[in-house]
């Protein structure tokens, strides 16, 4: 509870910081050129002379500018000056009052290549400073829609030039437009719109980059949930139908690096996984790698999310809302000093003590085979209380043209209370409390001291309490307490430097001191434990990456990654490799290997009961436990022409020394295996979209025997269309996967007429899983108030299939002993801009 009040104060404080910001940038930093001035001065200079009144976007207005000397003598004819400077009308809504509206207009052009005169079928635009926007043609026409003339228009395409003009200047055009050529070497490219808008696939180093600023819909959900789109991408997903559970070709989530702004995050994220606590309004960038991860990244042996959120310092203040039938949100972009310093604040929180239908699908899907399944349903309503809410915020200072320093900020914190009662004794009742509290820091500074040298430090803290706390009661008598408590401190001081040797040659260098202090407190009055394990480990790494270009034919990273871990007295060695070869300007081949260790880790269990108080508690390595030493490769190529993209990789990824907890006395050493192929294929027709996703893939564990892990899934397909239908999109996904396996649990009981009941009439694999998932939006805009919406909605698992996943391992239900995935759950969306 102190802690949670602390968390309150940290939160009241940014708002206070971000209304004092305001005032002091709106006093302080105004300034004003003496040859012109602002529309919005000017009106407010004929308001005082003629005693009017004028209703206007102060944002929109406040930038434009118009000679400070008119020269009028009325206000009518002041007005008809102002209008033959900009494009605006003014309507007498009442006696004295005006409201001035821009006058904006559609736009229509055709763009050509330059050396061939053929369309050009795939360009973005931006007006101003604002957003990148994609647009597809009708009939070899584009359209802009609400242009204001005065407008400056960026228009752009991959591989050509980009060119700047006015929109004015478009609508005078009467011949298309060309775009030339640009060069871009190999370890530029990438394939733009490789999922959807905005997530695009870099070439040189196989990873996938996603720009959450112009992200396009997926299927089920209309929010940008990061978890959503990140398992969507071929390799990626999430077997216990649990957004949060990702899983990256067998690796399962604890075995990535899932980081914001650097910030390591330890959870899978709000209500145990069930939505992604990464605000999609402020996370600019995301990168996901499933192969084997450059040298900088160390510390994990699965993928990668790496997520940035913005550094640019805005023009202008922007808002945005948020609002769906789970949670609602606010974000702010503000300018403090023009140019110069600018402070970001966005905060999201679910709705308390409301329920929605999808939060009652994450309800029952999380608490399936527990004590609260009996109230799940009920969630947020009577005895049982969920809470969860993120607040992230960023303060940019760009020191001049070279330098630039932030100070990165989150919040994630959740709770759940619950009162449940026993039918057959009204006396006795059990109350559950659990909490999860994370906050985390960036200090970063960055500069260019040439051309070719740049070097930046970053000083990051990341900090993880999870407590659960349950009581039982006979009338006012307590006769049963048990509490978990783990708390992880993670303190990184990050230096990293890099030197283009020549025009194909990077070389890139790091150093991170890591500190780890790990706490963990077991208290259980019924079996007499009440024991505290304290854990501290520095760790030294360092890393060396060659980037090297030959002829715009051939790319390779070969980098070495080294961690010295004290509390183990050993140096780590990993060597890092990827290659990739261009064949010809449609054809690239690509392969990747290396090795990795980790040390902060999980303990292999058998089921995904995340749910369950001790699976979610991390430990770190000593002389008696093992470091988790894994290798993977992977062979592939890439092929896009006319709109078809074909992508396939073979993969094969081993750990070693995986550590399997058998029993609450028991640990067993061994091996996780996994190998496969992900396919996938896309092809474009102007507003139309199709793609398949495939993939085949085998995970095995070895303690003394091969089995198939218990999240196994041979084959996992998705066909989706997307459909542009401006201001309409429409996206649906069809899913298949291939039962995992078959694991009866080994029961501790002695009872044997409750195992004689368990009768599981299924043998190796459980049914086949599939299921159907559908997204619309409708954009819209105001042009006069200068914002712009949009609605959603979204279905997941339309006709509500009962997919099974797995046999619980915990005392299992004899009536229902089955794990399923999530069931029917719609949810609707609504977002503006301002």
């Amino acid at each position: 509870m102190i802690l949670f009040y602390k968390q309150k104060r940290i939160s009241i404080l940014c708002f206070i910081f971000l209304w004092l910001s305001l005032l002091f940038s709106n006093g302080i930093f105004s300034q004003q050129n003496t040859s012109v001035i602002t529309l919005a001065d000017r009106l407010e200079e004929l308001k005082e002379t003629y005693g009017v009144k004028f209703s206007y976007n102060y944002t929109f207005i406040n930038q434009i500018n118009v000679p400070s000397n008119t020269d009028c003598n009325s206000l009518a004819s002041c007005l008809n000056a102002i209008n033959e400077l900009v494009p605006v009308s003014f309507q007498e809504s009442s006696a004295n009052n005006y409201m001035v509206i821009p006058i904006r207009k559609n736009i229509s052009f055709s763009v050509l290549d330059a050396s061939t005169n053929e369309l050009v079928a795939d360009i973005s635009y931006q007006i101003n400073n604002g957003p990148e926007n994609y647009i597809y043609p009708k009939k070899s026409i584009y359209t802009i829609k609400n242009v204001f003339p005065l407008d400056s228009i960026h228009i752009s395409s991959p591989y050509y030039e980009s060119i700047h003009t006015k929109a004015s200047e478009l609508l005078q055009l009467n011949k298309p437009l060309q775009l030339e050529h640009k060069t871009i070497h190999l370890n530029e490219v990438q394939i733009t719109d490789y999922l959807t808008r905005g997530i695009n696939a870099k070439i040189s180093d196989n990873t996938i980059q996603v720009d959450m600023s112009s992200l396009g819909l997926l299927a089920g959900e209309t929010d940008g949930d990061i978890f959503n789109v990140v398992k969507n991408v071929p390799g990626v997903h999430a077997p216990s139908g649990k957004p949060g559970s990702l899983n990256f070709r067998g690796s399962t989530f604890d075995r990535s690096l899932i980081q914001i702004d650097d910030i390591p995050i330890y959870h899978n994220g709000h209500f145990y996984g069930a939505l992604a606590p990464y605000n999609p309004t402020i996370v600019n960038h995301i990168e996901i790698q499933r192969n084997t991860l450059s040298a900088k990244w160390g510390g994990r042996v699965g993928g990668l999310i790496n997520m940035t959120t913005s550094t640019i310092v805005p023009d202008s203040t922007t808002y945005s809302v948020q609002a769906n039938t789970i949670y609602g949100g606010i974000t702010v972009k503000l300018p403090l000093v023009k140019e110069k310093l600018a402070f970001y604040l966005a905060g999201r929180s679910n709705y308390p003590s409301i329920n929605s239908p999808k939060l009652t699908a994450f309800s029952n899907l999380n608490f399936q085979g527990s004590r609260l399944a009996s109230v799940a349903e009920d969630v947020n309503s009577g005895n049982f209380q969920v809470g969860f809410y993120d607040i992230n915020s960023k303060l940019i200072y760009d020191i001049n043209d070279n330098h630039k320093a932030t100070i990165s900020y989150i919040n994630i914190i959740n709770r759940l209370s619950a009162t449940l009662k026993d039918y057959d004794d009204d006396d006795q009742k059990d109350f559950r409390d659990l909490s999860l509290d994370n906050w985390g820091m960036t200090m970063k500074w960055e500069g260019r001291f040439s051309e070719k040298f740049s070097a930046e430090a970053r000083l990051v803290r990341s900090s993880l309490t999870i407590d659960n706390i349950s009581e039982g009661f006979s009338g006012t008598e307590r006769n049963s307490f048990e509490k978990y408590t783990n708390t992880i401190d993670d303190t990184r001081l990050i230096s990293e430097v890099s030197l283009e040797l020549d025009e194909g040659t990077k070389l890139e260098a790091g150093y991170t001191l890591t500190d780890y202090k790990i706490r963990y407190d077991e208290r259980n009055d019924a079996n007499s434990i009440d024991s505290k394990r304290n854990q501290d480990a520095l760790m030294h790494s360092m890393f060396l990456n060659l980037n090297k270009n030959w002829n715009d034919k051939v790319t390779a990273n070969i980098g070495l990654h080294t961690d010295y871990y004290e509390p183990t007295g050993k140096l780590y060695v990993d060597p890092r490799v990827s290659i990739n070869v261009k064949a010809n300007e449609d054809l690239f081949f690509k392969t990747s290997a290396g090795r990795a260790h980790q040390f902060i880790q999980k303990k292999l269990r058998d089921d995904f009961d995340d749910f369950n108080n001790q699976s979610q508690f991390w430990y770190l390595p000593d002389k008696t436990t093992a470091v988790l030493d894994g290798y993977q490769g992977m062979i592939g190529a890439l092929y896009t022409k006319s709109g078809w993209l074909v992508d396939i990789e073979l993969y094969a990824r081993n750990t070693n020394n995986v550590t399997f907890q058998t029993s609450t006395e028991t640990l067993e050493d061994g091996k996780l295996k996994s190998i496969g192929a992900d396919f996938f294929v896309k092809k474009r027709w102007n507003h139309l979209e199709t793609w398949l996703s495939y993939s085949l893939s085998k995970v095995d564990t070895d303690f003394g025997e091969v089995l198939p892990v218990f999240f196994d899934q041979r084959h996992i397909l998705n066909i989706t269309g997307l459909w542009q239908l401006d201001p309409f999109n429409f996206t649906v996904t069809w899913s298949y996967m291939t039962g995992m396996p078959v694991i009866i649990p080994e029961l501790e009981t002695t009872d044997s007429s409750f195992i004689s009941q368990l009768q599981i009439p299924y043998t190796d694999r459980f049914p086949s899983q599939h299921q159907l998932d559908v997204s619309a939006t409708y954009s819209f805009s105001n042009a006069k108030k200068s914002w712009k919406g949009i609605v959603g909605l979204s279905f997941v698992n339309l006709y509500n299939q009962d997919n099974i996943v797995n046999i619980f391992q915990n005392a299992p239900s004899v009536d229902d002993p089955y794990r399923k995935a999530i069931e029917f759950s719609p949810n609707l969306q609504l977002s503006f801009q301002f």
